[in-house]
């Protein structure tokens, strides 16, 4: 079978990352290509990607028409003449001329349907997901869950940190009207408010809102216990998440939440927003803490709790054991080629 993967870019994030992961274990049995339209790529991650797979950069400047970038992307298709084009995002099909077997990977829900009619196949990667997908009129989508590297995680030794002095960790995109990082901060400052002091907060990524956040926390009185760590390598995230004591993910709305199921996977307590994605990973509760999305007053009496030492850590190797049993990225690109078989097959 012939793959082809179609991306925007190819830059450090969760999905593109779990991308690689996926095609450096679909390589192992199919021929597979990966086509980036724009130019924000990440040498660091094409390095990752095994040498089977053929990559191809149309170098196209984002939110540009360039009609002879377009005429290049389907004289790729028709060179390669793929079984399947795997799209990742909104708007790519739209670039890809003549009659395909098209799938798309609908990554979050408040997604724009109006490219589905199109598609072969949907596949959503949370149970979440599939289901907004549903309501939104395609019954027949399939959920194929995000998959990690779970071996790969260092694990977290000790459990209750050391002189109670937390190390608190957020991983994502610096987009507040997603990602809550502002709720967060909202939250820390009643917490040092009620006397409780000894945390740091390590944010872990990059966005358009990193001087929001830098001036939500100059006014809140907390440039000592908040720093920015920018991004950081795929590496140092299986190496490293583990020296952190508490990961908190407060997002407004999100799919799935890898970086959930990665704090998991090394044995770090997480604290998550009840959304649907992140509520699905922990087991409704079974696996990890939550608090009321968007409740700031909820989520400093869950950190609080937390900080007095009343998170229960018999929590950690069921969620280390639930994150391997259903999340491991092996199962994910294999359920993927199973699920193409079934689009290959219906046309014959």
């Amino acid at each position: 079978m012939r793959l082809l993967h179609l991306v925007w870019g190819l830059e450090t994030g969760g999905v593109e990352t779990m991308l690689v992961n996926i095609i450096n274990e679909q390589v192992k049995t199919d021929q597979v290509f990966l086509v980036i339209v724009n130019k924000h790529i990440s040498e660091e991650l094409i390095k990752k990607i095994d040498q089977k797979c053929i990559i191809k950069k149309i170098n196209r400047k984002p939110k540009t028409r360039s009609y002879l970038k377009i005429i290049w992307l389907n004289m790729l298709l028709l060179c390669f003449r793929p079984n399947i084009i795997h799209v990742h995002s909104y708007r790519l099909s739209k670039l890809i001329l003549g009659k395909w077997k098209i799938v798309r990977t609908i990554h979050n829900t408040k997604n724009n349907p109006e490219e589905y009619p199109r598609m072969s196949a949907l596949y959503a990667i949370s149970d979440a997901v599939a289901e907004y997908t549903k309501k939104q009129g395609f019954p027949n989508v399939k959920c194929i869950y995000n998959g990690i590297m779970t071996r790969k995680f260092s694990a977290r030794i000790k459990c209750k940190p050391q002189n109670n002095f937390y190390k608190i960790v957020q991983i994502s995109r610096l987009y507040i009207r997603q990602k809550g990082q502002d709720i967060l901060i909202h939250a820390l400052c009643l917490l040092k408010q009620r006397g409780f002091d000894k945390f740091h907060l390590y944010l872990i990524g990059v966005g358009k809102d990193e001087q929001k956040l830098q001036r939500l926390i100059k006014e809140k009185g907390l440039n000592e216990y908040v720093s920015f760590e920018g991004l950081k390598s795929q590496d140092y995230i299986y190496n490293h998440l583990c020296d952190y004591d508490l990961f908190v993910q407060p997002s407004r709305y999100e799919g799935f939440g890898i970086t959930v199921a990665e704090a998991m996977a090394a044995k770090v307590p997480v604290l998550v927003s009840n959304i649907e994605g992140p509520m699905e990973i922990i087991g409704q509760g079974k696996y990890g803490m939550h608090f009321k999305s968007e409740e700031i007053n909820d989520l400093a009496e869950k950190l609080e709790f937390i900080l007095q030492g009343g998170y229960d850590y018999s929590l950690i190797d069921k969620a280390y054991q639930h994150i391997c049993d259903n999340y491991d990225v092996k199962q994910t690109a294999q359920r993927y080629i199973q699920e193409y078989k079934k689009v290959i097959e219906k046309v014959r």
